[in-house]
C-alpha cells in the first residue's frame, strides 16, 4: 500500500525546508514501527517546496501485524498472601490490564517466579491507524521559528491551508492545526492556483509535475543546474561555484526557471567580493567566470514561475542588480576617500559589547595578544604593543625580521575593525574583513599587514580555509582569543539553544588554525593572557552587578561581603572554564578522524600543547592498530594498578636483589634517554615502537616473578613500587593507557 502525506503553507524559509522534512520522515517512521505497520519493502520518500512538506510511503502492509505477548506484573509472594488470596498489588496489576485475577499466570524470570497476563491482540487495518500516526508525527515537528495566525490557537512554521492524506485511493482523515485532511491539493501559486482533486497517493508527483511544481528536490536542482551551465556556457564562462546558493535556491523555488542576465560593464572595475555579494547575497543570482577567474559581465537569476517574455523578466532582473551596483560603486568610492588609519579613533565609538567596551578597546587588546602568540612561536619579538600612536607612527628601516613581523601583526590588529565604519560594509556586512584589506591595500598600506586584515575572519565555518600567512594566523587567533574570554567572562557562555558571540566557532576556529598550521603554543598560557586583557572589563561588570543587586535588596553592606570572595578568584576559574571548553571542542575534532578512546586517553595525558596532542593522538592511533598494541596495554594497565595509591619515590638500586626486577631497571635506565629524546623530537610513533620492543618481556618476568607487595620487605616493597612508577611515568607522557580498549587475556600472577 501507498501512503501520501502533504501539508500546503505559506512559504517556508528555505533553511527550514530540510531539516523539517527529515525530522517529519523521522517522526513517522518511529510511529509506523511502534503501530506495527512495519515491512521489509517500507520506504518513506521525502518530497517538499517552499509550500509544501510531503512524505511518500511505499510498502505498507494492509494491517498491523498481531501482538501476542506477556506482560510481567509482582512477584508471587507480593501478588498472593499467605492464605493464597490475591493482594491489592495482584488486583491492580489485573485491573491496569484489564482482566480477571484468574486470568493471570506465574512466569519464572531471573528476578524470581512474578505473576504475568498473556495478552493477544488483532491488527487493525493499516487504514484505521495510519491517520493517527500522521497527525501525531506532525504533532512532533518542530522549527526554529514559529507564527500563530486567525485565533491564535494554533502554532507552526506557517500558516496551513491544505492537508492531504491519502491510502492508496482513501482518505485518512484527521485534523492538525485548523485543518482536515483531504484529497485536495494545490499546484504552483500563480499559474495553476485552483485546488484539484487527489485520486490516489502515486498521482501525486506526476499530477504537481502537470501544475508546474516540481516536488522532488533532486530533480529540481539537477534541472535548474542543468540549464544555469548551459547559460554560462553560452555567456562563454563558467557558474561560479556556490554549493551553499544551490541548495537555499532549490528550496526557494518550486518549478526551477533559470535566465541569462547582463552586468553593465561599468561595474567590472568593482572588486570580485562586491560583484559577488550583490548578486548572491541581496538577489541570489550565480555569477559567471572564465577559465582564469575573472568575472563576465553576466549571472543566472533563477525564477520560480514560467514565463512568456523571458526578455521583459531579464530586464527586471537587470535592473534590480544595476540599482544594487550603482550603490555599491558609490558606496565604494566614497570609503576611498578615507584611509584605514583615520578610522580607528572612531571606533572608540563603536560598541563591541556593552561590558566589554569598545570596538577601539577591542583592537588594542587584540594588538597586544597577537604580538604576544607571534613571540611565543618564535615570529615575532615583542611583547607588548607600544602606544597606539607610537605604533601607527613607526618606521620600519632598520628594523630586524622578527621586529618588522611583530609590527605588522600590531598593525593589522588595529586596524582590522576599521572597515566596521565604511559605507560598503555598512550595505553588505558580510564582507567585513574583505573590504578591511581591499581598502588597506588601496591606501598603501604593507601588503602583509593588507592581507593580514583581510583574513582575519578566516576560517568562518567548519572546512573553510584558515589564513595563509602568519600574520593573518596570529591576528585571528588574537580576535577569537579575545571575543572568548570576554565573552565567557561577562556570562555570554553558549547555551543549548543560544550562542549569540558564536563562542563555540571562535573556539573550533582557534583549534583549526593552531592544527593547521603546527604552532607550539601553550594553550593555559594564552588565555591566561587573553583572561589578562579583560580583566579589568569583567571586574566592572561583577562589580556592577553586584551594586545592583545590592541596590535591589538595599543591602550595601552585602557589596563589601560579597565583593573580595566573588572578584578575586574570578580569573582562575574563567581560565578553567575556558579550558574545559576547549577540551571538548578539541576532543570532538580529534573524534573526527581518530578512535575516542585514543583520543580521550591522549588528553588525559594532556592537551596544553594542542598540536602536539594531535600529533601522539594519530600516533597512538596507528599504533593501536598493531599486534604489539595489545601486550603494551596490557603491560601498562598492570604496571597501573599495581602502583594505584604510591606516593612516589627515587629507585635505590641497592635495594634491588632479584635478577628480574635488577633486568628491568637495567632497560628502563637504558631507554630512558632515548625515549625523552624521541618526545622531545616529537616522534611519539617510534617512541611507542620502543616501549613495545623493551619493555613487554622484562615486565612480564618482572611480575612473573617479583612479588611487589612483599609485606616483609617494605623498603623492597617501596622500591619495586618507585621502579613500576618511572615506567608509568614513560608510558604516562604520551597517554593514559587505562583509557584505552585493551582486552587483558592473560592477568598474570598475583603481585
Amino acid at each position: 500500500m501507498e501512503f501520501l502525506l502533504e501539508v500546503g503553507c505559506e512559504e517556508i524559509p528555505a533553511r527550514f525546508v530540510p531539516p523539517a522534512l527529515e525530522e517529519l520522515s523521522k517522526h513517522l517512521s518511529e510511529g509506523i514501527k511502534e503501530g506495527r505497520l512495519d515491512s521489509k519493502d517500507l520506504g518513506i520518500t521525502s518530497l517538499g517546496t517552499p509550500r509544501r512538506l510531503c512524505l511518500l510511503v511505499k510498502g505498507l502492509p494492509e494491517r498491523q501485524e498481531d501482538l501476542d505477548e506477556e506482560i510481567l506484573g509482582p512477584k508471587v509472594e507480593v501478588a498472593y498472601d499467605e492464605s493464597g488470596q490475591p493482594t491489592k498489588a495482584c488486583l491492580g496489576f489485573a485491573r491496569s490490564r484489564k482482566v480477571d485475577v484468574a486470568d493471570l499466570r506465574k512466569v519464572e524470570t531471573d528476578k524470581g517466579q512474578v505473576v504475568a497476563v498473556r495478552r493477544q491482540i488483532k491488527g487493525q487495518p493499516t487504514a484505521e491507524v495510519l491517520g493517527a500516526l500522521a497527525q501525531a508525527a506532525l504533532k512532533k515537528l518542530g522549527f526554529p521559528k514559529t507564527m500563530r495566525w486567525a485565533d491564535g490557537e494554533h502554532a507552526f512554521v506557517r500558516p496551513v491551508h491544505w492537508i492531504v492524506a491519502l491510502l492508496d485511493t482513501e482518505v485518512l482523515s484527521f485534523d492538525f492545526a485548523g485543518v482536515t485532511s483531504g484529497r485536495l491539493s494545490r499546484g504552483h501559486r500563480f499559474s495553476h492556483p485552483d485546488a484539484f482533486e487527489l485520486k490516489s497517493a502515486g498521482d501525486f508527483v506526476a499530477a504537481l509535475k502537470e501544475r508546474d511544481v516540481w516536488v522532488e528536490a533532486p530533480l529540481r536542482r539537477k534541472a535548474l543546474m542543468d540549464r544555469a551551465h548551459e547559460l554560462a556556457a553560452e555567456a562563454g564562462g563558467k557558474l561560479v561555484e556556490d554549493s551553499s546558493l544551490v541548495d537555499e535556491v532549490v528550496h526557494l523555488i518550486e518549478c526551477p526557471v533559470p535566465l541569462l542576465g547582463r552586468v553593465q560593464e561599468k561595474f567590472l572595475s568593482l572588486p570580485r567580493n562586491v560583484l559577488v555579494a550583490a548578486m548572491r547575497n541581496h538577489q541570489r543570482y550565480f555569477s559567471i567566470e572564465d577559465d582564469q577567474g575573472k568575472l563576465l559581465n553576466a549571472f543566472v537569476a533563477v525564477g520560480n514561475t514560467p514565463v512568456e517574455d523571458p526578455d521583459l523578466v531579464r530586464h527586471g532582473y537587470e535592473r534590480v542588480l544595476t540599482a544594487r551596483l550603482e550603490d555599491a560603486r558609490f558606496f565604494f568610492e566614497e570609503d576611498l576617500k578615507t584611509v584605514p588609519v583615520d578610522l580607528l579613533a572612531k571606533l572608540q565609538e563603536m560598541i563591541f559589547q556593552a561590558d566589554l567596551g569598545s570596538y577601539y578597546e577591542k583592537s588594542v587588546r587584540t594588538a597586544n595578544l597577537a604580538v604576544s602568540l607571534a613571540n611565543q612561536v618564535n615570529l615575532g619579538a615583542w611583547d607588548r604593543v607600544p602606544r597606539v600612536v607610537e605604533t601607527l607612527s613607526m618606521k620600519t628601516e632598520g628594523m630586524s625580521p622578527k621586529d618588522k613581523f611583530s609590527w605588522r601583526v600590531a598593525r593589522a590588529a588595529l586596524l582590522a575593525k576599521t572597515d566596521l565604519l565604511t559605507e560598503m560594509v555598512g550595505e553588505f556586512p558580510e564582507l567585513q574583513g574583505e573590504m578591511g584589506g581591499i581598502y588597506a591595500r588601496k591606501a598603501g598600506e604593507n601588503p602583509a599587514v593588507a592581507d593580514a586584515v583581510l583574513e582575519q575572519y578566516l576560517p568562518r565555518h567548519a572546512g573553510d580555509s584558515i589564513p595563509e600567512s602568519d600574520e593573518g594566523a596570529m591576528l585571528s587567533l588574537a580576535d577569537r582569543l579575545d571575543t572568548l574570554a570576554g565573552g565567557f567572562g561577562v556570562g555570554l557562555r553558549p547555551s543549548s539553544g543560544a550562542d549569540p558571540y558564536a563562542l563555540r566557532r571562535q573556539c573550533l576556529g582557534v583549534i583549526a588554525i593552531i592544527l593547521s598550521k603546527g604552532y607550539r603554543l601553550s594553550l593555559s598560557k594564552i588565555l591566561s593572557e587573553a583572561v589578562r586583557g579583560v580583566e579589568d572589563k569583567v571586574e566592572a561588570a561583577m562589580l556592577a552587578k553586584a551594586q545592583n543587586k545590592a541596590r535591589k535588596a538595599a543591602a550595601r553592606k552585602k557589596i563589601e561581603a560579597v565583593l573580595p570572595s566573588s572578584v578575586e578568584p574570578f580569573a582562575e576559574k574563567l581560565l578553567k572554564d575556558l579550558l574545559q571548553f576547549f577540551s571538548g571542542r578539541l576532543r570532538g575534532r580529534l573524534a573526527d578522524q581518530i578512535p575516542l578512546d585514543v583520543v580521550d586517553a591522549v588528553l588525559e595525558a594532556g592537551m596544553d600543547d594542542m598540536h602536539e596532542a594531535q600529533i601522539r593522538a594519530q600516533a597512538l592511533a596507528a599504533f593501536v592498530a598493531q599486534p604489539a598494541f595489545t601486550d603494551l596495554g596490557v603491560a601498562f594497565k598492570r604496571v597501573v594498578n599495581i602502583i594505584k595509591d604510591f606516593k612516589g619515590a627515587e629507585v635505590d638500586e641497592a635495594l634491588l636483589k632479584e635478577k628480574e626486577e635488577k633486568q628491568l631497571y637495567s632497560v628502563f635506565v637504558e631507554i630512558k634517554p632515548r625515549f625523552d629524546a624521541l618526545l622531545k623530537e616529537g616522534r611519539f610513533d617510534q617512541a611507542l615502537q620502543l616501549l613495545a620492543a623493551e619493555l613487554r618481556g622484562p615486565v612480564d618476568a618482572f611480575f612473573e616473578n617479583v612479588l611487589v607487595n612483599d609485606a616483609d620487605d617494605l623498603p623492597r616493597q617501596t622500591n619495586r613500587k618507585a621502579l613500576l612508577a618511572g615506567l608509568a611515568g614513560m608510558f604516562g607522557q604520551i597517554a593514559d593507557f587505562t583509557r584505552l580498549n585493551v582486552r587483558d587475556t592473560d592477568s598474570g600472577p598475583s603481585v
